[in-house]
């Protein structure tokens, strides 16, 4: 994966003019953007902005993002509204979306605050919430709608595991074989859906944002990066975050289910056992893919799996 050159005040000034009253940007300020470089712009007479920018590689697109975004217009959410889009690489040397900016700092930031278990229930209600927005199939969410879209939770299930990218990423053979086999014999979970629901699909603490109010107490104040958002079954989803949040913070796992409620599912620490170790096989793959994990590297993640 190839990461964009930095980007400078000038490149962005014939933009911004075409924006409605020509804001004047005065800094550039690198920010915590993940696996892209993500900037906020300073404007001279007016709220800051955000520019993300899309390296070759990533498999998603400011267009994904932004229509992903829309899909929660209903919810009274504090969400990244797209002012512009920009995939010609003709004003940038990549593709790009111009942004409106949250107020707060990453979760991650706040991570052995004494009141950070309020912050943890909080992002296990804003999954919950993201859960009331249904969707008509199972599948990845592109910037055109669903992709190869399916009817069923069981069905969609199955494209993932029978997915090879695991092994075709150099994970072990025989390991796969088993993992494989462990969810075959349990599929039966994946039966009980409650229905296709926007799976934000990486709501942890790099993404969610949080502030201290007037009298300083922690509020969340901003979601963010909507690049692996699909349509899935929601205990899937809260699996995935859960999993993603746990790795940057183990004490997060029982405010979260906490603030999200009750599972939607007869069998729910069964369902989100399996659904874990979905996630982690394909986390591992998408870890090798973006050179994270080097070949043959041992990892937690394969220990965790060779667990299982």
């Amino acid at each position: 994966m190839q990461q964009p050159p930095d980007i400078a005040l000038d490149d962005l000034r014939p933009i911004l003019r075409e924006l409605d009253g020509a804001p004047e940007p005065v800094a550039l300020t690198p920010l915590h953007g993940g696996s892209t470089k993500v900037w906020r712009i300073d404007l001279a007479a007016d709220d800051p902005l955000v520019l993300k920018t899309y390296p070759n590689g990533m498999g998603w697109s400011p267009r994904k993002e932004a229509y992903a975004a829309s899909l929660l217009q209903g919810l009274d959410l504090p969400v990244t509204r797209y002012r512009v889009l920009d995939e010609t690489k003709t004003k940038l040397p990549v593709a790009y979306a111009i942004a409106s900016w949250l107020p707060g700092e990453p979760v991650r930031s706040f991570i052995g605050k004494r009141d950070l278990t309020d912050i943890y229930r909080a992002m296990g209600a804003l999954i919950r919430r993201l859960h009331t927005v249904r969707l008509e199939a199972y599948g990845y969410i592109t910037a055109d709608g669903i992709a190869n879209p399916r009817t069923s939770n069981a069905d969609a299930m199955r494209d993932t595991v029978e997915d090879r990218k695991f092994r075709d990423h150099g994970g072990d053979a025989d390991l796969a074989h088993r993992l494989e086999a462990i969810v075959t014999d349990r599929a039966a979970l994946f039966t009980h859906s409650t229905g296709p629901v926007f799976a934000h699909d990486d709501v942890q603490q790099s993404n969610v944002l949080a502030a201290r109010d007037a009298n300083g107490a922690l509020h969340l104040s901003g979601l963010i990066d909507f690049g692996n958002v699909r349509a899935a079954d929601p205990v899937y989803d809260l699996a995935k975050c859960i999993f993603c949040a746990e790795h940057e913070d183990p004490t997060c796992r029982a405010a979260m289910l906490e603030g999200y409620g009750p599972i939607p599912h007869p069998e729910p620490e069964a369902a989100l056992r399996l659904y874990t170790l979905i996630h982690r096989m394909m986390m591992w793959w998408w870890l090798r893919h973006i050179a994270v994990i080097s070949a043959d590297e041992p990892h937690s993640i394969i220990d965790e799996l060779r667990k299982t």
